[in-house]
């Protein structure tokens, strides 16, 4: 096999059977995804204790097959390349590394996130596949943004920031309205840096058109020649053999 896909749990998943991806490249999954797809993966991912703990006991009461990663088992990089100064940045963004806001629960002190010292399943899911050495990467259902980010026209352009998650307010998953503002930063700041460190390696972003146009930063973060982007449609044409048909999205 060519290819692995690397499932979120972003919302726009509902729209896609993902089931139909078994057997068409090795699948690496996120978290919960075994609640419902619990013989998709070859792979699930989970850097969150208790979410490992949860599989776990799943993955040792089923005899699954299943290969389970938690946090010990993520490549130590530190998602910086080569070169990388501290305040390296992308042309025509304010930060990329580092971001700074305000912690409600400390008094509204100033705080800093650096994007190499955090782990998320999602992204270190896709880091996995890429170190595997397989030619293509397609990353389904990683929304980025908020849940209702289509509706950007109908609430004034903001950038949506509704919880965004299929298992969201469910067992080990916090309950919160919103996602955290750094977020969406801190997991285009790592995808921007697995594409650099992986040249050779092919990525292939999937997602619904509205939630590829929408994300303004997506062309800033998304820049680098091995990494496109394409909507579900794209992704049934991957699976049955019709690469060559895909019309790829200029963001």
């Amino acid at each position: 096999m060519d290819t692995a896909f690397v499932i979120g749990n972003g919302e726009s998943r509902n729209i896609f059977p993902i089931e139909t991806l078994k057997g068409r490249g090795v699948v690496y999954g996120c978290n919960a995804i075994y609640r419902d797809h619990p013989d998709l993966c070859d792979h699930i991912v989970a850097v969150n204790q208790d979410m490992y703990d949860e599989i776990k006991q799943w993955h040792h009461n089923n005899n699954r097959i299943i290969k389970l990663h938690g946090l010990h088992d993520i490549s130590r990089w530190d998602y910086i390349c080569d070169g990388d100064r501290q305040d390296y940045r992308p042309e025509g963004l304010h930060f990329y590394r580092f971001w700074r806001g305000y912690d409600s629960k400390k008094n509204n002190a100033v705080k800093t996130n650096d994007f190499t010292k955090s782990r998320g399943s999602g992204c270190s899911a896709v880091l996995m596949a890429a170190e595997s050495g397989i030619r293509n990467v397609v990353i389904v259902a990683f929304d980025i943004l908020g849940a209702k980010q289509w509706e950007l026209d109908a609430v004034g352009g903001g950038l949506s920031r509704e919880q965004n998650n299929i298992y969201k307010n469910t067992k080990n998953y916090p309950k919160r309205l919103s996602m955290k503002a750094y977020l969406k930063f801190e997991w285009m700041y790592q995808l921007r840096q697995i594409f650099r460190r992986f040249p050779d390696t092919n990525f292939h972003f999937i997602n619904r058109r509205e939630y590829l146009e929408r994300n303004t930063f997506l062309r800033k973060y998304f820049d680098q020649p091995n990494i496109k982007c394409g909507i579900y449609a794209d992704l049934q044409r991957w699976i049955t053999g019709e690469r060559d048909l895909i019309r790829w999205i200029k963001l």
